[in-house]
């Protein structure tokens, strides 16, 4: 059985997270979705609540394939949410699966910093989609999906809404681009 994570802020989830997941969908049995309570290694706190992070991951992600779901486990997790605690976590419900995380390229250029990162790599594969912006370790054995080339970023899409809604609206899930303008989110 082929498992696959998918961890972030999703602060708010955008277009480039949805077509990460597109990518790698048909290549798994199950793919969970994990929305960080507080990411160790991220400087700025988030905007949403984690609460309202999860609901716009729904609206995101769950209608893709019924592979896939979007676990609270890092939320009810003590903080910061390491992901070596939730690899341990899904290997004790799928003792035999081959698990691998997905990971942009940003991450994947500081993936010898994550806790346990050693550890990490004798239980998982990890799968970059890369931007070829970053220069990544060599010795760390990553699956490269090259070319990936979506110019979003959570950080600007959330500075965006205040100036441009039909850019952001390109952005995002239709679905979520409602529930951040409902819900009043990042100012806007």
């Amino acid at each position: 059985m082929k498992v696959y994570m998918f961890g972030g802020s999703f602060d708010p989830p955008h277009l480039a997270h949805i077509e990460m997941v597109n990518h790698v969908i048909a290549d798994c049995d199950k793919l969970y979705i994990f929305p960080v309570k507080e990411s160790p290694n991220k400087v700025n706190g988030g905007i949403a609540t984690l609460n309202q992070r999860f609901q716009m991951c729904r609206l995101s992600f769950q209608s893709i394939s019924p592979k896939i779901e979007v676990s609270n486990f890092e939320m009810n997790s003590l903080s910061p949410s390491y992901t070596i605690n939730t690899v341990r976590w899904i290997l004790n419900l799928f003792p035999e699966c081959e698990l691998s995380i997905i990971i942009g390229e940003d991450q994947g250029a500081q993936l010898d910093v994550w806790h346990e990162f050693r550890v990490l790599q004798k239980l998982v594969k990890f799968i970059c989609f890369s931007r070829n912006y970053f220069e990544l370790n060599s010795e760390i054995q990553l699956e490269y999906i090259d070319n990936f080339n979506y110019e979003i970023s959570s950080t600007e899409l959330r500075t965006e809404l205040n100036h441009d809604l039909e850019k952001v609206k390109s952005m995002l899930n239709p679905k979520v681009f409602e529930y951040i303008l409902e819900n009043k989110l990042y100012s806007c």
